[in-house]
């Protein structure tokens, strides 16, 4: 287990590989809470680079980059959940994640604080995402896992980007 990962108060998570009851995901920080995306859906995690601004977009695409011959989309995770914008430092993370959005593939890379580590989450510690009445913004979560000292906020990574989402945040900025 990190330090980092026992600095945010996870050091009782499980990180026993052999349990077949949990599944492994990327812990990562917006301010000081934890959130977490599943493993599989990460592709991989970069140092904080230029990103490219593209005109007229939606405030949570901060622009795209270039990975290695790829150009590839940036989310602000904290605009796009309608946190407050921080500083970047050298701990500030982008995270490549494979999503579906109008029913294609994509690969989309999302802004955090920092990343905390790679954890096994027993599937007894996940509870389903709370609801808030009919706030979109709170289905982007599948679950939420039960920690010692924290809960872990579970992001439905095929909920980050919409074309619902897309539509709407581009009919905002025509007007």
């Amino acid at each position: 287990m990190s330090e980092r990962a026992e600095s945010v108060g996870m050091s009782a998570v499980s990180n026993d590989s052999e349990d077949a009851d949990a599944t492994k995901y990327l812990v990562f920080l917006l301010g000081d809470e934890a959130y977490a995306v599943e493993v599989v859906r990460v592709e991989e995690v970069l140092e904080f680079t230029t990103i490219a601004r593209v005109p007229r977009t939606p405030d949570f695409l901060l622009g795209v980059i270039n990975l290695r011959g790829r150009v590839l989309p940036v989310m602000d995770l904290r605009s796009r959940l309608g946190l407050e914008a921080v500083e970047h430092t050298d701990e500030t993370r982008l995270i490549v994640i494979n999503t579906r959005c109008g029913g294609e593939q994509i690969s989309l890379t999302a802004l955090a604080d920092s990343v905390v580590g790679v954890l096994d989450i027993g599937n007894d510690a996940i509870e389903p995402a709370p609801r808030f009445g009919d706030l979109a913004d709170s289905t982007i979560l599948a679950g939420l896992a039960r920690m010692p000292d924290r809960i872990v906020l579970l992001m439905d990574a095929d909920r980050l980007l919409t074309a619902e989402l897309l539509a709407e945040s581009y009919a905002a900025l025509k007007t």
